[in-house]
């Protein structure tokens, strides 16, 4: 006579969690020339050039600013403002009130960098959620 095949238990195997085991021992075996291991991660897109990746950022950046379905973090509604002032602020401090003729040129162009990469920090965080918000709206709203 023949076991029947259908509820013949699985082995265990070493990696499966604990709780799964129980049910591995329940389920039938897979059937022939099935293939149990997941398939590799998918080929990462083609990166575009850098000029057009900016252009492509500007105007989402632009279109997450005009579309009325979105509304902008507090973070960003708060933090890219202050970085505006703070550039403007910048310039005038190092270059009209406190003017020491090596260090202001220097102090001046080291905050600007530090205010501008932080604000592009901000915006690109907010670009990330937008993309999550816009997928979400294109799967689901009909």
């Amino acid at each position: 006579m023949t076991e029947p095949t259908s509820l013949a238990p699985l082995a265990p195997t070493a990696d499966a969690p604990p709780a799964v085991l129980p049910l591995v021992r329940l389920l039938p075996p897979p059937p022939d020339g099935a293939i149990l291991a997941p398939p590799g991660p998918p080929e990462p897109p083609r990166r575009g050039w850098l000029l057009a990746q900016l252009w492509a950022e500007f105007r989402l950046a632009l279109k997450m600013y005009f579309d009325p379905r979105y509304r902008l973090s507090r973070t960003a509604q708060v933090a890219l403002p202050l970085v505006a002032v703070l550039l403007v602020l910048n310039y005038f401090v190092f270059a009209l009130w406190v003017t020491v003729p090596v260090l202001s040129p220097v102090a001046e162009r080291l905050l600007a960098v530090v205010l501008v990469v932080l604000a592009y920090r901000v915006l690109a965080s907010e670009l990330d959620r937008y993309r999550t918000v816009l997928d979400y709206l294109a799967r689901y709203s009909r």
